[in-house]
């Protein structure tokens, strides 16, 4: 077991395994963000013909939702449609924006991971660009506020979680 002489910490203690699995859900998740935006940046923004077909297909959706007295999930879809709309001149961008975004959140794992703790604070960082990137490119009155207080959500539990490893990543544990 090695002792670092400069102040007595074991550094080479294992990672808990707490810790391990949020490392590897966060890959998994950033993973998978990154390659689908690379994607989308590789193909090209869709077409006005396959944007009109979208349209009617989200119209065909909000009738049936109406027919079925689902008067609030017809006001999410709306507010879905306006801001695919409204996001379709950035798409270029925005892919860009959460090619970085999803990066930053999977070397902050990493960072943790190697017991760094600016790690942590990127990850912070990370979760709060991630929920509030939409505001970029369009107005925040076309957000449907259920999913950025969703995402916020899930990120406070995540950081939550992280945090619960702070001892260990800092080196005093």
């Amino acid at each position: 077991m090695d002792i670092d002489n400069t102040n007595g910490l074991n550094n080479t203690s294992k990672a808990p395994r707490g810790l391990i699995v949020l490392v590897v859900l966060t890959l998994i998740n950033t993973g998978f963000s990154v390659l689908s935006a690379l994607f989308s940046l590789f193909r090209k923004a869709p077409t006005i013909k396959e944007l009109q077909g979208g349209k009617v297909e989200m119209a065909k959706s909000i009738i049936e939702l109406k027919n079925r007295g689902m008067d609030s999930m017809v006001s999410f879809m709306e507010q879905i449609q306006a801001m695919t709309e409204a996001m379709q001149p950035f798409y270029i961008q925005s892919n860009i924006v959460n090619v970085f975004i999803f990066a930053c959140g999977a070397i902050s794992a990493i960072l943790m991971y190697r017991r760094k703790s600016n790690g942590f604070h990127l990850y912070i960082i990370y979760n709060l660009a991630a929920a509030g990137s939409l505001y970029l490119f369009i107005s925040p009155s076309l957000v449907p506020t259920v999913i950025v207080v969703t995402n916020l959500i899930l990120s406070f539990v995540f950081v939550l979680l992280y945090a619960r490893h702070l001892l260990w990543i800092r080196g005093e544990y």
